[in-house]
Protein backbone atom coordinates (compact mmCIF):
# COMPACT_ATOMS: atom_id res chain seq x y z
CA UNK A 1 0.00 0.00 0.00
CA UNK A 2 2.74 2.40 0.42
CA UNK A 3 2.56 5.42 2.59
CA UNK A 4 -0.57 6.33 4.29
CA UNK A 5 -0.76 10.04 5.27
CA UNK A 6 -3.82 11.51 6.73
CA UNK A 7 -4.45 15.77 6.52
CA UNK A 8 -7.64 17.78 8.19
CA UNK A 9 -8.67 21.13 6.64
CA UNK A 10 -7.67 19.53 3.45
CA UNK A 11 -9.98 21.12 1.23
CA UNK A 12 -8.09 24.63 1.83
CA UNK A 13 -5.19 26.57 2.36
CA UNK A 14 -2.40 24.73 4.35
CA UNK A 15 -4.29 21.61 4.23
CA UNK A 16 -4.48 21.43 0.49
CA UNK A 17 -1.10 22.34 -0.17
CA UNK A 18 -0.06 19.36 2.02
CA UNK A 19 -2.35 17.18 0.48
CA UNK A 20 -1.15 18.28 -2.89
CA UNK A 21 2.47 17.66 -2.05
CA UNK A 22 2.01 14.14 -0.78
CA UNK A 23 -0.13 13.22 -3.10
CA UNK A 24 2.43 14.24 -5.65
CA UNK A 25 4.62 11.25 -4.13
CA UNK A 26 4.83 7.45 -5.54
CA UNK A 27 2.88 5.19 -4.13
CA UNK A 28 0.94 7.21 -1.41
CA UNK A 29 -2.60 6.85 -0.05
CA UNK A 30 -3.42 10.48 0.98
CA UNK A 31 -6.57 10.59 3.10
CA UNK A 32 -8.56 14.21 2.82
CA UNK A 33 -10.24 15.01 5.89
CA UNK A 34 -12.65 18.00 4.79
CA UNK A 35 -15.98 19.24 6.77
CA UNK A 36 -17.95 18.40 3.65
CA UNK A 37 -16.67 15.48 1.10
CA UNK A 38 -19.56 16.65 -1.16
CA UNK A 39 -18.43 20.47 -1.30
CA UNK A 40 -16.52 21.65 -4.81
CA UNK A 41 -13.23 22.68 -2.76
CA UNK A 42 -13.41 19.00 -1.82
CA UNK A 43 -14.37 17.38 -5.08
CA UNK A 44 -12.15 19.52 -6.60
CA UNK A 45 -8.93 17.53 -4.91
CA UNK A 46 -9.33 14.65 -6.86
CA UNK A 47 -8.31 16.54 -10.22
CA UNK A 48 -4.58 17.40 -7.98
CA UNK A 49 -1.47 15.56 -10.14
CA UNK A 50 -0.95 12.48 -8.59
CA UNK A 51 1.97 10.60 -8.02
CA UNK A 52 2.50 6.77 -9.94
CA UNK A 53 0.27 4.60 -8.09
CA UNK A 54 -0.90 7.31 -5.34
CA UNK A 55 -4.55 7.78 -4.82
CA UNK A 56 -6.62 10.20 -2.88
CA UNK A 57 -9.72 9.27 -0.43
CA UNK A 58 -11.93 12.15 0.79
CA UNK A 59 -13.83 11.87 3.95
CA UNK A 60 -15.81 14.16 5.77
CA UNK A 61 -14.83 14.70 9.22
CA UNK A 62 -15.80 18.21 11.26
CA UNK A 63 -13.73 19.25 14.04
CA UNK A 64 -16.23 20.09 16.02
CA UNK A 65 -18.50 17.03 16.33
CA UNK A 66 -17.39 14.67 19.31
CA UNK A 67 -18.05 11.13 16.92
CA UNK A 68 -16.78 12.40 12.92
CA UNK A 69 -13.43 11.45 13.75
CA UNK A 70 -14.35 7.80 14.95
CA UNK A 71 -16.62 7.74 11.96
CA UNK A 72 -13.90 8.88 9.32
CA UNK A 73 -11.87 6.10 10.61
CA UNK A 74 -14.26 3.18 10.39
CA UNK A 75 -15.06 4.70 6.95
CA UNK A 76 -11.75 4.12 5.65
CA UNK A 77 -11.10 0.66 7.16
CA UNK A 78 -14.36 -0.58 6.01
CA UNK A 79 -14.90 0.89 2.70
CA UNK A 80 -11.09 1.75 1.78
CA UNK A 81 -9.46 -0.96 3.37
CA UNK A 82 -7.18 1.00 4.75
CA UNK A 83 -5.01 -0.53 7.77
CA UNK A 84 -2.52 1.50 9.00
CA UNK A 85 -1.83 5.59 9.10
CA UNK A 86 1.93 6.20 8.89
CA UNK A 87 1.64 9.99 9.01
CA UNK A 88 -1.52 12.55 10.68
CA UNK A 89 -1.51 16.00 10.45
CA UNK A 90 -3.74 17.52 12.30
CA UNK A 91 -3.91 20.94 10.34
CA UNK A 92 -7.54 21.84 10.86
CA UNK A 93 -8.28 25.08 12.70
CA UNK A 94 -9.89 28.09 13.12
CA UNK A 95 -9.21 32.07 14.51
CA UNK A 96 -12.48 33.88 14.11
CA UNK A 97 -12.12 36.47 16.70
CA UNK A 98 -10.50 39.64 16.53
CA UNK A 99 -10.26 41.84 19.74
CA UNK A 100 -9.28 42.73 23.18
CA UNK A 101 -9.70 40.01 25.99
CA UNK A 102 -12.20 42.50 27.92
CA UNK A 103 -14.78 42.29 24.45
CA UNK A 104 -14.33 38.39 24.23
CA UNK A 105 -17.17 36.26 25.18
CA UNK A 106 -16.93 32.67 26.76
CA UNK A 107 -18.83 31.79 23.13
CA UNK A 108 -15.60 32.99 21.27
CA UNK A 109 -13.29 31.01 23.47
CA UNK A 110 -15.34 27.47 23.74
CA UNK A 111 -15.46 27.59 19.91
CA UNK A 112 -11.67 27.65 19.39
CA UNK A 113 -11.01 24.87 22.18
CA UNK A 114 -13.69 22.86 19.99
CA UNK A 115 -11.82 22.71 17.01
CA UNK A 116 -8.35 23.66 17.76
CA UNK A 117 -7.92 21.79 21.12
CA UNK A 118 -10.67 19.16 21.43
CA UNK A 119 -10.73 18.47 17.14
CA UNK A 120 -6.83 16.94 17.86
CA UNK A 121 -7.71 15.19 20.66
CA UNK A 122 -10.69 13.56 19.10
CA UNK A 123 -8.60 12.76 15.90
CA UNK A 124 -5.74 11.03 17.91
CA UNK A 125 -8.10 9.12 20.01
CA UNK A 126 -10.01 7.47 16.75
CA UNK A 127 -6.72 6.58 14.87
CA UNK A 128 -4.05 6.08 17.44
CA UNK A 129 -4.97 2.37 16.62
CA UNK A 130 -4.15 2.53 12.81
CA UNK A 131 -0.28 4.80 14.05
CA UNK A 132 0.72 1.59 15.90
CA UNK A 133 0.57 -0.52 12.89
CA UNK A 134 3.08 2.13 11.04
CA UNK A 135 6.13 0.82 10.86
CA UNK A 136 7.50 4.86 12.21
CA UNK A 137 4.18 6.67 13.21
CA UNK A 138 4.00 10.22 13.45
CA UNK A 139 1.57 12.55 14.70
CA UNK A 140 1.92 16.30 13.67
CA UNK A 141 0.16 19.78 14.91
CA UNK A 142 0.01 22.51 13.05
CA UNK A 143 0.09 24.86 15.69
CA UNK A 144 1.19 28.71 15.78
CA UNK A 145 3.90 31.70 16.94
CA UNK A 146 0.72 32.90 18.75
CA UNK A 147 1.00 29.90 20.97
CA UNK A 148 3.78 30.93 22.68
CA UNK A 149 3.18 32.16 25.65
CA UNK A 150 7.28 33.40 26.28
CA UNK A 151 6.34 35.67 22.71
CA UNK A 152 2.91 37.59 23.59
CA UNK A 153 4.81 40.61 24.15
CA UNK A 154 7.03 40.14 20.74
CA UNK A 155 4.21 39.36 19.11
CA UNK A 156 1.07 41.49 19.42
CA UNK A 157 -2.60 40.05 18.40
CA UNK A 158 -6.02 40.22 19.18
CA UNK A 159 -6.45 36.42 18.42
CA UNK A 160 -6.53 35.73 22.45
CA UNK A 161 -9.36 32.96 21.99
CA UNK A 162 -7.20 31.15 19.27
CA UNK A 163 -3.78 31.62 21.64
CA UNK A 164 -5.40 30.20 24.28
CA UNK A 165 -6.59 26.76 21.96
CA UNK A 166 -3.28 26.64 20.41
CA UNK A 167 -1.21 26.94 23.69
CA UNK A 168 -3.76 23.87 24.84
CA UNK A 169 -3.21 22.24 21.60
CA UNK A 170 0.62 22.25 22.20
CA UNK A 171 0.10 20.69 25.59
CA UNK A 172 -1.77 17.92 24.45
CA UNK A 173 0.64 16.98 21.89
CA UNK A 174 3.66 17.13 24.24
CA UNK A 175 2.06 14.85 26.10
CA UNK A 176 1.19 12.50 23.38
CA UNK A 177 4.48 11.85 23.15
CA UNK A 178 5.58 11.74 26.56
CA UNK A 179 3.21 9.15 26.82
CA UNK A 180 3.65 6.72 23.65
CA UNK A 181 7.09 6.05 23.20
CA UNK A 182 6.62 4.29 20.02
CA UNK A 183 4.82 7.95 18.37
CA UNK A 184 6.99 10.86 16.91
CA UNK A 185 4.28 13.67 18.07
CA UNK A 186 5.61 17.00 16.56
CA UNK A 187 4.10 20.83 16.64
CA UNK A 188 5.03 22.85 13.90
CA UNK A 189 4.40 27.01 13.49
CA UNK A 190 3.97 27.03 9.38
CA UNK A 191 4.60 30.82 9.85
CA UNK A 192 2.24 33.96 8.87
CA UNK A 193 1.01 32.15 5.58
CA UNK A 194 0.01 33.51 2.09
CA UNK A 195 -3.54 31.89 2.90
CA UNK A 196 -7.05 33.07 3.78
CA UNK A 197 -6.26 33.08 7.55
CA UNK A 198 -2.55 34.37 7.09
CA UNK A 199 -4.17 37.21 4.84
CA UNK A 200 -6.46 38.02 7.52
CA UNK A 201 -3.44 38.38 10.43
CA UNK A 202 -1.17 40.03 8.14
CA UNK A 203 -3.93 43.19 7.56
CA UNK A 204 -4.49 43.32 11.46
CA UNK A 205 -0.68 43.80 11.24
CA UNK A 206 -0.53 46.23 8.90
CA UNK A 207 1.06 44.01 6.29
CA UNK A 208 0.27 44.37 2.57
CA UNK A 209 0.70 40.33 2.55
CA UNK A 210 1.38 37.49 4.68
CA UNK A 211 5.08 37.05 4.46
CA UNK A 212 5.22 33.02 3.91
CA UNK A 213 4.21 31.63 0.44
CA UNK A 214 1.89 28.33 0.70
CA UNK A 215 4.70 26.37 -0.99
CA UNK A 216 7.70 27.64 1.20
CA UNK A 217 5.33 26.23 4.55
CA UNK A 218 4.02 23.48 2.95
CA UNK A 219 7.88 21.99 2.02
CA UNK A 220 9.32 23.52 5.38
CA UNK A 221 6.00 21.42 7.23
CA UNK A 222 6.44 18.37 5.12
CA UNK A 223 10.55 18.47 5.69
CA UNK A 224 10.34 18.73 9.29
CA UNK A 225 7.63 15.33 9.57
CA UNK A 226 9.94 13.43 7.18
CA UNK A 227 13.23 14.33 9.46
CA UNK A 228 11.45 14.09 12.98
CA UNK A 229 12.80 11.19 15.11
CA UNK A 230 12.28 10.19 18.90
CA UNK A 231 15.53 11.59 19.89
CA UNK A 232 15.57 14.82 17.89
CA UNK A 233 11.80 16.92 17.45
CA UNK A 234 9.60 14.68 18.61
CA UNK A 235 7.34 16.68 21.56
CA UNK A 236 9.37 20.05 20.30
CA UNK A 237 7.96 23.05 18.90
CA UNK A 238 9.29 24.01 15.95
CA UNK A 239 8.88 26.21 12.87
CA UNK A 240 8.48 25.45 9.04
CA UNK A 241 12.10 26.30 9.10
CA UNK A 242 13.13 23.61 12.32
CA UNK A 243 14.04 26.50 14.78
CA UNK A 244 12.60 25.57 18.11
CA UNK A 245 9.71 27.77 18.94
CA UNK A 246 10.00 29.25 22.43
CA UNK A 247 7.18 27.43 24.72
Amino acid sequence: MGLVILVTGANRGIGRGLVAHYLAQPDTTVLGAVRDASSLNATELDELPKGEGSRLIVVSLSANNPMDATEAILEIQMQHLIGHIDIAVANAGICDHYGPVEEMTDSDVLSHFEVNTLGPLRLFRAISPLLRKASVPKFAYISTALASIHMIEQIPSLTAAYGMSKVAGNYLVKKIDAENKEFIALLIDPGMVQTDMGSRAAQANGLEKAPVTLKETVQGITYQIEVATKSTTSGQFVNYKGEKVCW
